[in-house]
């Protein structure tokens, strides 16, 4: 299991305004969704931490060397994979999951860790098509979704088995048939979004983790808005297949962007879009958590904001049963942690008291915070996750 953890579990990072979610799903499976990586900042309000180190800490090793087993790239902006270069050279990563549009776009636009992303993914495509199957851990790939490039010379004989469309689920982590305690249903990309914007054809599933007697659900859509997330609905529901849109814990949209419910109508004023608050509200768990990935929300924005959105997080908190969270408020620089909820059997529990960051970033992050308030770090600096 990833380090100090007692169960399958979900870890939100409190790394500013992008993703990165940790899925521990056994002892020896960890599957990465996004990567937001930052140097941390020397300031009384900093809210991140060095996630890389994080990683490399906190993963099993094999071999020697830390192994994660399955990374998952929504979409290739910035904030969902900066820092990929360096996790691919500190971490053996069994496992790519992503969509074929970073292949398309690469030359558009792109950050410099996307580029390095499609130059692994491309790689290790290649090493499929050599392969004539499964290229064994640290060349593995999964495609998801349409696009016309997987009919063009590069991608021809790429092996039907390492690639999934909406409506499908992949329960094989890194080669190895994981059924009993994961499941990943794909929502989208839908074949006529692959010439969308970027945010619009993020990779968007339903994640459960656990075992039949006791199991947690998440949702997670990436960038997307609501034209797309009213599709998704909409079409699971005409396929009899709403279950699977089924959840103990969802990640905001977009850092709780208010373009997952609001509209601009002719005159440019927004509108609300109650349907698909309604339908995440109809299909959540008994107790429902809804997380903001994001810097600390602010009581109101102002026109043209990015996100985080107030009006969004205030349309989630009226249908959350269990609660609404933000990484950037729920970590502080006296109290450093991620957002974590558990299987357990009782049910989903959100983790407080008994999750703990390692050695080092507790040094690093102490020797910041006193740096930004212009004193030596004391030898017991408050960095943990002691209840609050």
């Amino acid at each position: 299991m990833f380090a100090n953890l007692k169960g399958p579990s979900f870890l939100f990072w409190p790394v500013g305004c992008g993703d990165s979610t940790t899925v521990a799903i056994s002892d020896t499976e960890n599957m990465q969704i996004d990567l937001n990586d930052s140097a941390m900042a020397e300031e009384d309000d900093n809210e991140k931490i060095p996630f890389i180190d994080e990683l490399v800490a906190k993963l099993p090793k094999r071999d020697g060397k830390p192994y994660l087993s399955c990374f998952v790239l929504t979409h290739p902006d910035l904030d969902h994979c900066k820092g990929f270069t360096d996790l691919l050279k500190r971490v053996t990563i069994g496992e790519l999951w992503h969509t074929p549009r970073v292949f398309r776009e690469y030359h558009r636009d792109m950050c410099d860790d996307a580029k390095a992303f499609r130059k692994e993914g491309k790689r290790r495509v290649t090493a499929t098509i050599n392969a004539g199957g499964d290229p064994g851990p640290g060349n593995r790939v999964r495609l998801v979704g349409y696009d016309e490039l997987l009919q063009e010379d590069d991608y021809r004989g790429f092996p039907k088995a390492f690639f999934t469309v909406p409506g499908q689920a992949i329960t094989i982590v890194d080669g190895v048939e994981a059924a009993d305690r994961f499941n990943a249903f794909v929502h989208a990309p839908f074949k006529a979004d692959s010439a969308e914007q970027r945010n619009e054809t993020s990779l968007a599933m339903r994640i459960l983790i656990g075992n039949h007697e006791s199991s947690m659900s998440g949702l997670f859509f990436g960038d997307l808005a609501y034209p797309t997330l009213r599709r998704i609905f909409d079409e699971t529901s005409a396929a009899k297949n709403l279950a699977k849109l089924n959840w103990h814990v969802l990640l905001a949209p977009h850092h709780c962007s208010k373009k997952v419910m609001y509209e601009k109508d002719g005159n440019g004023n927004d509108v609300l879009k109650q349907d698909i608050l309604d339908d995440f509200k109809k299909r959540q768990a008994a107790e429902g958590f809804i997380v903001s990935s994001s810097f600390k929300i602010p009581v109101q924005n102002s026109p043209g904001d990015n996100p985080p959105h107030a009006k969004a997080k205030n349309r989630y908190q009226e249908i959350a049963s269990g609660g609404f969270l933000c990484t950037g408020e729920y970590s502080t620089p006296d109290n450093m942690r991620p957002i974590v909820f558990t299987v357990t059997a009782k049910g989903v529990a959100l983790v407080n008291d008994d999750y703990s960051l390692s050695e080092a970033t507790k040094a690093d992050l102490a020797k910041a915070i006193a740096a930004a308030r212009g004193k030596s770090a004391p030898p017991t600096a408050k960095v943990g996750f002691g209840r609050e």
